[in-house]
């Protein structure tokens, strides 16, 4: 698309009271951005949903100026501006009811992003949630799934984090312009995400976060995929706003089963009881979305993820008392039958092999699951 175009798609985007809804239907009826901006108050009247106000609004917009000067800005940042005109649109997003018009890119080409999956779940994720989150991630990835996310603090970070670790594409999907960072601690992951995947927003490049803003770049992160995987959300929470909109869209939604004493758990449990895809493997992710790749896959992910070595007795039965669920040191002391010294010495070569992560107040979980011999 030639520079004077995209200042046309740029500008009616950037239009005050244009939402997508009327975007599409301006386009459609008038024939591109360009005509909308030509065309006459009585034409522009004529088409539903808009009013004096809009109108008004489409004839007083500087487009040369407005359009060039988010373009300049677009360049400086390194960001590629897409529409739904330009190849490297997601086929997968465009299909969704009123698909952003304009997508801000930075990094890999939209269009080479293979088996796209999204990851979401809380901000203040347990040590369970985030313990599968990591673990499913890093499968999930390691098996040819590329992770889409939307860069929050939690489940989120991890699951970007995760893909990264297994070299994998990873999309972070923003809730505010490319020329800011939400939140500001992840301006290192951002930029390794835009090295290894992509960072993408339908947002003018410099617009702030916004909690208005959180609805819309949920849709587009289930948009991207072909399905949702919930980790952890309460029962009120942007997870289930972004498996809703999975559902809307038609595409599956996966959800990791909790404690039913957690908070934390409430609203994954309860996609679970609505329909929701019950997730307590990276293998149930494979068979619902790839029953014929599943097998082969599924042989990949166990090749790449070799069983934890023990060295001794007194690791294999601490280990064997460790699970997803974090356990006091007490409590491995009575009922490992060993002594304290024994205890704390074994636990301390478990965590300088990375194979036990020590929580606060002397509580201890497993980094691998039953994965031991």
């Amino acid at each position: 698309m030639d520079r004077e175009t995209l200042k046309y798609w740029l500008a009616l985007n950037m239009v005050v009271g244009v939402g997508r809804t009327l975007f599409h239907r301006l386009v459609q009826r008038l024939g591109s951005p360009q005509a909308v901006f030509s065309a006459s108050r009585n034409d522009l009247l004529g088409i539903q949903g808009i009013g004096d106000k809009v109108v008004g609004e489409i004839k007083r917009f500087d487009v040369d100026s407005s359009a060039e000067r988010e373009l300049r800005l677009a360049e400086k940042e390194g960001v590629r501006i897409l529409t739904l005109e330009s190849e490297e649109y997601s086929p997968l997003l465009k299909s969704i009811y009123d698909p952003p018009p304009i997508l801000y890119i930075k990094g890999k080409p939209l269009n080479s992003i293979t088996l796209p999956l999204a990851v979401v779940g809380t901000r203040t994720p347990s040590e369970y949630g985030k313990l599968v989150a990591e673990r499913l991630c890093l499968k999930l990835a390691s098996a040819g799934f590329s992770i889409i996310s939307g860069l929050a603090r939690g489940i989120d970070t991890l699951a970007h984090k995760a893909a990264l670790s297994a070299g994998a594409d990873t999309i972070a999907v923003f809730g505010c312009g490319l020329g800011h960072t939400y939140p500001p601690e992840n301006i290192n992951l951002r930029k390794q995400i835009a090295e290894q995947g992509a960072i993408l927003s339908e947002f003018p490049v410099f617009m702030r976060p916004d909690r208005n803003n959180f609805p819309a770049r949920n849709r587009i992160l289930s948009g991207l995929a072909l399905g949702t995987v919930v980790v952890e959300a309460a029962e009120k929470s942007g997870a289930l706003i972004t498996a809703d909109f999975a559902l809307e869209q038609g595409r599956e939604v996966f959800a990791v089963p909790g404690n039913v004493t957690s908070p934390k758990s409430k609203g994954t449990n309860s996609l679970i009881k609505s329909g929701a895809k019950l997730v307590d493997s990276a293998e149930a992710v494979l068979e619902e979305l790839l029953p014929a790749l599943g097998e082969s896959l599924k042989a990949k992910v166990a090749t790449e993820e070799p069983k934890v070595k023990l060295d001794n007795d007194e690791e294999k039965k601490i280990f064997s008392l460790l699970s997803l669920e974090s356990r006091h040191i007490d409590n491995l002391i009575e009922n490992s039958n060993l002594s304290p010294a024994q205890v704390s010495a074994t636990l301390l070569q478990l965590e300088l092999r990375g194979l036990v992560r020590q929580l606060s107040g002397k509580m201890y979980i497993s980094n691998c699951g039953d994965e031991h011999n």
